[in-house]
């Protein structure tokens, strides 16, 4: 792929990226879907052009949705965990035994949701009682939660990209040839 090409694709994928963070203001039920979802187009940049293209891409819609995005917590949960956690994902899983790839995997999630939870807090002055729901505290009860459903997102990045690598990308790259 030539250079123009690949700033022209970097450009592109940012700026999609970029409002899939921005819609979670507009349906507030993605507000971990739309990170997510431009967290796997950032990847598809770092596979596609390479890696230097994603950790840019990703910086550029970390500042983007840091400005742009009114739901601070989406932004903040791409910035800490989702827009990266993709790019992370090939380097986790080089390593040979799968304990310790779930245990880094669960790691990085457990303390991206506690500094966003604390970021929430003290920087965006989220009351603390405002995480109370009958004297229940609700970010332990999320973060229990939360474990399983990032295993199963994994689960569905790695079938994602599989079938990103075996067939969307061979027909992409036969398409660019022709042009």
């Amino acid at each position: 792929m030539k250079q123009t090409q690949k700033i022209a694709l970097g450009g592109l994928l940012t700026a999609l990226a970029s409002v899939a963070v921005i819609i979670s203001n507009v349906i507030p039920a993605g507000l971990y879907t739309f990170p997510a979802i431009a967290g796997i187009i950032v990847y598809i940049l770092s596979f596609t052009a390479g890696r230097s293209y994603g950790w840019g891409s990703y910086a550029a819609v970390s500042v983007l949705s840091f400005f742009l995005c009114a739901d601070k917590e989406a932004s903040l949960c791409f910035i800490l965990l989702m827009g990266y956690y993709p790019m992370l994902k090939d380097v986790i899983e080089k390593l040979r035994l799968k304990a310790v790839q779930y245990l880094l995997k669960l790691l990085l999630l457990n303390a991206a949701a506690v500094a966003i939870y604390y970021l929430m807090m003290l920087v965006f002055s989220m009351p603390a009682d405002s995480f109370e729901f009958f004297g229940i505290n609700m970010p332990l009860v999320f973060l229990a939660a939360l474990n399983p459903v990032f295993l199963l997102y994994d689960y569905a990045v790695t079938v994602f990209f599989k079938a990103y690598r075996s067939k969307i990308n061979k027909f992409v790259t036969k398409m660019n040839k022709k042009f």
